[in-house]
């Protein structure tokens, strides 16, 4: 539980993702995708380093 909470800090604090921007299912989805591969991709970068 406590790694699915962090995951969720993270993306609203440093990721802004607090509201959506965008109106549509398809686009609101799009927003939380990038946001998602953009903390996945900075969590492999401090794995790999």
């Amino acid at each position: 539980r406590a790694q699915v909470e962090t995951t969720f800090a993270t993306l609203k604090r440093r990721m802004r993702l607090t509201c959506i921007r965008y109106v549509g299912l398809m686009k609101a989805s799009g927003q939380v995708l990038l946001a998602s591969i953009a903390f996945n991709m900075r969590r492999w970068a401090t794995i790999a380093a």
